[in-house]
């Protein structure tokens, strides 16, 4: 027979060591990813590199293709915007954008037909002094397939450092 104090104590101390053997048991899985989903994540990259291409070519009419007619936007302050009001701003900086590159992409396929993008641009501006700032923007944007092609639903920016 034990003594009270003596009993819990090894209850506790029970409790714990099973607790410690099932979490020691979780883990990630090693297994690929279905097809579908690498598929989507490739799709989905190269239509965000061809972002820029399109953005910096003036090639408004493209880029609409991509972006659907009910997406969303949240702007680095917090505004609220659509697809109409994000193409207005890249019209009117597109003077003054030299250039637009991607420090980072990822692409993370959640299902077939949907794709999370979350990456880091530099958006290099010139004045018309000749003179050059850098805006970095972290993104999230969100992809549907539909209608058979994929498009942009979402995107959140968030002002960033290199």
């Amino acid at each position: 027979m034990c003594k009270m104090g003596r009993c819990v104590l090894w209850g506790v101390l029970a409790v714990m060591a099973g607790l410690s053997a099932s979490v020691g048991q979780v883990k990630k899985s090693d297994a690929p990813k279905a097809a579908g989903y690498a598929a989507a994540e490739q799709a989905v990259t190269k239509l965000e590199q061809e972002w820029f291409t399109m953005q910096l070519a003036h090639e408004w009419g493209k880029l609409e293709r991509i972006v659907s007619d009910d997406f969303l936007l949240t702007e680095s302050d917090g505004k609220l915007g659509n697809r109409e009001s994000m193409m207005a701003g890249y019209r009117e900086e597109a003077e003054a954008t030299a250039n637009i590159t991607m420090g980072l992409l990822i692409s993370h396929a959640v299902a077939p037909n949907a794709v999370i993008a979350v990456g880091l641009d530099d958006i290099t501006l010139k004045d018309k002094q000749g003179h050059t700032t850098h805006r970095y923007e972290r993104f999230t944007d969100t992809w549907i397939m539909r209608d058979g092609r994929w498009q942009c639903v979402a995107e959140q920016l968030t002002l960033s450092h290199p």
